[in-house]
């Protein structure tokens, strides 16, 4: 029997980027963030609370000048707070969480078996029903990555549907 060979992360990364999962699972992530109405309402308001805007002759600034004026008396807070929203909704459950550890796993199993052989009967089989009415004698692990890449693979298309977000934010294009 052979050894299996160890992947590395940055094989995982590569593959997850070459495949395209790293850009629709990021593309996901930042719509759900847009979609956040409290950290967007909230941002406003720091932004209109702001001295720079508020303070005499700010409306007579060229654009530019007053964005950076702005960015340089609040900057640090909203990007603390974006950047508080974006983990929120990596760790969460509801969030992205799970499809992220999914598409890995999913991306770790294709990896280890790029031939997608068929599995080797160990000493102990454990006979499970597999979705479609037939049986395996496969180990479990192997069944649990099958599923969770057909998870995968049905929901790449929610994060590319046309009628979301037509507009792709610099990266996507």
């Amino acid at each position: 029997m052979a050894m299996a060979r160890k992947i590395s992360k940055e094989e995982i990364v590569e593959k997850l980027k070459d495949d395209g999962d790293f850009d629709r699972l990021r593309l996901k992530i930042i719509r759900r963030l847009k979609d956040n109405e409290e950290l967007r309402n909230n941002m406003i308001s720091v932004v209109k609370e702001s001295t720079a805007l508020n303070r005499p002759g700010a409306q007579n600034m060229k654009t530019r000048q007053l964005s950076d004026a702005i960015f340089e008396e609040v900057g640090s807070k909203m990007l603390s707070q974006l950047s508080d929203g974006l983990w929120g909704i990596i760790r969460s459950e509801e969030g992205m969480k799970n499809e992220i550890r999914e598409t890995v796993q999913s991306v770790y199993a294709t990896l280890s078996n790029p031939g997608g052989e068929k599995c080797r009967p160990p000493e102990h089989k454990i006979r499970t029903p597999v979705p479609g009415g037939e049986t395996s004698s496969c180990p479990v692990s192997k069944q649990k990555q099958e599923l969770i890449h057909g998870r995968v693979e049905e929901s790449k298309g929610e994060a590319c549907s046309d009628e979301e977000d037509p507009e792709l934010p610099p990266g996507f294009a």
